[in-house]
């Protein structure tokens, strides 16, 4: 009898472990994102005509403005025409919007600011700047990058230069070819274009690399996470960063920690990218055109 009973135990449980295996393990994170699909492109038959696309930039108001080679249009979510609410520009390359919904244009070597309305608050100019590129304001400073001279600078509200943000160099807080600049959080995130990277620069000083995006050499590359020849970068309102890679022509995006989540490809280089705060979509600008792409539908029905 004492025999009997360990092996009655034992095929029992060997009966159970073939029953009731052990559950596998599942992940539920969620899945991989697709890339965004093209919904529209405008102007079509708006009326109006985009030449020389500079920057497009997705407003503090929610609005889209298109910079062009002389004016800037005000965009309704849908491409049609609000109304032209800045002209008479010579040769602007870059825009931005602060939350006061003041509007900066770097336009050669003037920095010029306007009201929400267009009407024109001031503008200062610095002789020392060659080829404005990029643009950006938080609180009292101005963030300018000049991709002649290889410089990103801050100003103070009244034209005074307080300091030279990046420079000229190889390292991870140089800069080579700075284009377009964006502020989230004390950051300012800076795309370097001839170093094939885009790097985010702590605000205050001592200023420190909070997030590097792009290989680690200057060659560039086609994989994901890799650029050829960046030209802009914006932030959405969850901190997911999206890069125009011109040379691979594509919309890569990333994480706030800089891990790679999807790209988008496109049918020719871009000059720049702008997205809704929410992520759903992006305006993707070309030099006669904005296409405007949406995220897809998860399963289930949301976004």
């Amino acid at each position: 009898m004492r025999f009997i009973i360990p092996i009655l135990t034992f095929l029992f449980l060997l009966g159970c472990g073939k029953k009731y295996p052990i559950p596998p393990e599942y992940d539920y994170g969620l899945p991989p994102e697709e890339s965004y699909v093209l919904v529209d492109e405008w102007p079509g038959d708006m009326g109006y005509e985009l030449n020389a696309v500079a920057d497009v930039l997705v407003g503090e108001d929610g609005f889209i403005y298109a910079l062009t080679g002389g004016d800037v249009k005000k965009l309704f979510e849908n491409g049609q025409l609000n109304r032209v609410v800045i002209d008479g520009l010579s040769s602007p390359s870059a825009i931005h919007q602060d939350r006061k919904r003041n509007i900066y244009i770097a336009d050669g070597e003037t920095i010029r600011i306007f009201n929400r309305d267009g009407d024109s608050i001031y503008a200062f100019r610095d002789t020392s700047l060659v080829v404005t590129s990029g643009i950006a304001a938080e609180g009292e400073k101005i963030f300018v990058s000049d991709s002649e001279r290889d410089l990103v600078l801050s100003y103070d509200t009244l034209g005074n230069l307080i300091d030279t943000v990046a420079s000229y160099g190889a390292g991870i807080l140089n800069v080579d070819e700075p284009l377009d600049l964006y502020i989230l959080e004390g950051k300012i995130f800076v795309v370097s274009s001839e170093q094939n990277w885009v790097e985010a620069i702590s605000i205050d000083t001592p200023r420190v690399n909070l997030l590097h995006l792009g290989g680690e050499t200057h060659e560039g590359d086609t994989l994901p996470g890799y650029f050829i020849d960046p030209v802009d970068v914006v932030v959405d309102d969850s901190a997911c960063v999206y890069v125009a890679d011109g040379g691979n022509q594509r919309i890569q995006k990333f994480d706030s920690q800089g891990n790679f989540i999807v790209e988008t490809e496109l049918s020719e280089s871009p000059v720049s990218v702008a997205v809704s705060g929410d992520g759903r979509s992006l305006y993707v600008g070309f030099a006669d055109r904005i296409e405007k792409y949406k995220r897809p539908e998860t399963p289930g029905g949301g976004e």
